[in-house]
């Protein structure tokens, strides 16, 4: 924490730069930014500020800079990762208020943005001025932060087709810690922002860092032509294996936009609470005979209502001559979901604000044992079996990841979550997955397993 004349010395400088009115010490204000959904422990900061432009980011780094104090960059703070919690104190800066979307281009299809344009802004200002073109939008809610979901390699609705969110990135503004603006792409030596290459890809000095090496204050992001006729199957899988049999040849058949695998106990949680109902995930419901383990939910879509039935017919032929060994129902296939921000719907919180996950990307080769692992782990702490699996680029690698909303007022709930996000996240990386959205307890981890020559590497580009 600051001291009371620094403190008092810097705000007065910041009220200089952004305004009095966006510059806050008030304890109320401090509060809300110093804890999130997660486990992790709060941390004060000293100093909010609310930015509107670059110029006003660029100066309060430069003061940062000057005065010495830690700055973290803040949107929303549902990164369920303890990423924008100040761990050390000095200025949080809330980005919030530079929400513009300042160009669309629909020829090169890309749309250009600020660090406070969220997936709300974002589709509905597409429906709206652009209704041919659609972006990918992450299981979250709609107050999530493009930029932010990029910068953190979030996994999408359209990650199957396309990878992590980080893939459609077309160029950066970023406001480096010195003070310093840089423009990576070909916005660095053009008016048009369509794309990262042919320059030198830089973006890798910023995407994945989590704000720690820059503050990305416009990025371009790639957006595609809306389709007409989309569907949705959902297929009831008995075990893990039969599961990744599944994704394995729906992956292969290159047919879906989307294949989602949930644990069948936390969509079962999940309906009660979304009846209003207490819906605790501790103690863990009792399986039911017969019930199945997994949901693997296939997205598809097609340019014509032809082109949609074909490829349904893809996945059925798939589903009842290749897997006929497998006792697979094929489902009616209905209107798809997608882009509906099905969090806002789902009031699993209601039992105490609190979320967590650990996170991870792998090999789709090793996606049913790591995935049954981290079941039998939360079978150990009693706490409902919760996997969430979306598959990246094709079947190339997938997402995997625990979601646990718990009562944040239950002491022993959240001792059982921190114990079983530990182990889990040892067993992860022993797999060979890699935690993302990464909270600093989770990078130590990864530390343990990479070069020093690479830990060096990684903290000189920090620093």
């Amino acid at each position: 924490m600051l001291k009371e004349a620094v403190r008092s010395g810097v705000v007065e400088k910041l009220s200089k730069i952004v305004g009095s009115e966006n510059v806050s010490t008030n304890k109320a204000d401090l509060y809300i930014h110093s804890y999130d959904m997660t486990q992790a422990e709060p941390s004060w900061p000293d100093i909010l500020v609310l930015a509107k432009s670059v110029e006003e980011v660029q100066a309060v780094v430069k003061l940062a800079n000057e005065e010495k104090v830690p700055v973290t960059p803040f949107v929303a703070g549902g990164n369920v990762g303890g990423v924008a919690i100040p761990l050390e104190g000095g200025i949080i800066l809330d980005l919030k208020r530079m929400d513009r979307i300042l160009e669309v281009n629909e020829v090169d299809m890309y749309a250009l943005v600020e660090p406070g344009v969220t997936f709300g802004h974002m589709k509905a200002y597409l429906e709206e001025n652009h209704p041919g073109l659609m972006y990918t939008y992450a299981f979250s809610p709609p107050t999530t932060g493009v930029i932010t979901n990029s910068l953190l390699q979030g996994l999408d609705n359209l990650s199957f087709r396309y990878g992590a969110a980080s893939n459609w990135v077309q160029g950066l503004e970023v406001v480096l810690g010195t003070g310093e603006i840089v423009r990576v792409g070909s916005c660095a030596v053009s008016d048009s922002w369509h794309a990262v290459v042919p320059m030198p890809e830089l973006t890798g000095l910023f995407l994945g860092w989590q704000g720690t090496t820059g503050i990305i204050t416009k990025m371009a992001v790639a957006v595609w032509p809306k389709v007409d006729y989309t569907a949705s199957l959902n297929f009831q899988c008995m075990n893990f294996n039969d599961a990744y049999r599944l994704i394995r040849a729906l992956a292969r058949s290159r047919v879906p936009d989307d294949v989602i695998s949930t644990s069948v106990p936390l969509g079962k949680v999940s309906m009660k609470a979304m009846r209003g109902e207490k819906a605790n995930i501790y103690p863990a419901p009792k399986k039911e005979e017969g019930e199945p383990e997994l949901t693997v939910s296939v997205d598809v879509s097609g340019n014509t209502d032809e082109e949609l039935q074909a490829r349904i017919h893809v996945i059925e032929k798939i589903v009842s001559e290749d897997l006929k060994d497998l006792s697979i129902k094929i489902p009616t296939a209905m209107p798809s979901g997608r882009a509906g921000f099905p969090m806002q719907a789902l009031p699993v919180l209601s039992g105490g604000g609190g979320l967590t996950w650990v996170g991870c990307y792998g090999p789709l080769s090793r996606w049913a044992e790591t995935c049954e692992k981290g079941c039998l782990i939360q079978d150990k702490y009693d706490i409902t079996r919760s996997a969430y699996t979306r598959v990246l680029n094709e079947g190339h690698f997938v997402g995997l990841r625990w979601m646990c909303p718990f009562d944040k007022g239950d002491k022993e709930t959240v001792r059982r979550i921190k114990a079983m996000a530990d182990e889990q996240t040892d067993m992860v990386v022993k797999m060979g997955f890699i935690p993302y959205k990464t909270p600093v307890w989770a990078v130590r981890r990864i530390e343990q397993e990479v070069s020093p020559e690479l830990l060096k590497l990684h903290r000189g580009v920090k620093n």
